[in-house]
């Protein structure tokens, strides 16, 4: 296993058959989303798959919507200030890319309503997108799920939790 995922495993922070997955998920360059607040150890990881992914792929730091326009495999979104943040993905989802990116209360999006935009302008359903939902309680946090969004040839959403 990767060292940087091996340490959240060794932390509790994730399962090891979580942490495979989501390395898989890398591999294959599909969309990660890491999601809750801060408090719940989401930037740490985030930062931590951004940088697995950027050590296997040509990747870009988004910084701004022009950003979307460069020759990579992996777009690597942060939290942006100032920034319509569902309107960065939406676009970002559109260019077919891996990306690996977060969602918290400051950077709030709906990656339902992106993934029924996307198939409605390009029929798009090739991608697979993971949401790591992380959590905290008695003050550590945790990974508490893992759910795999893909889309059928009709554009419905189907949705798989990792058990």
């Amino acid at each position: 296993m990767n060292k940087m995922m091996q340490k959240f495993v060794d932390q509790n922070f994730c399962t090891e058959k979580e942490a495979e997955y989501i390395l898989n998920a890398i591999d294959n360059k599909e969309t990660v989303m890491v999601s809750g607040h801060r408090s719940a150890g989401v930037r740490p990881f985030m930062a931590t798959l951004m940088a697995i992914a950027k050590s296997q792929f040509p990747s870009v730091q988004v910084k701004s919507e022009a950003d979307l326009e460069k020759d990579c495999e992996y777009f690597l979104i942060a939290s942006i200030p100032n920034i319509d943040f569902e309107e960065l993905m939406q676009k970002a989802v559109a260019t077919g890319k891996g990306i690996v990116t977060v969602k918290e209360p400051e950077t709030p999006y709906s990656i339902m309503k992106i993934l029924k935009k996307n198939f409605k302008a390009n029929g798009n359903i090739d991608q697979a997108y993971h949401m790591i939902e992380c959590n905290k309680e008695d003050g550590i946090p945790f990974v508490q799920k893992v759910t795999k969004f893909t889309q059928n040839e009709k554009g419905k959403i189907l949705k798989e939790d990792l058990e």
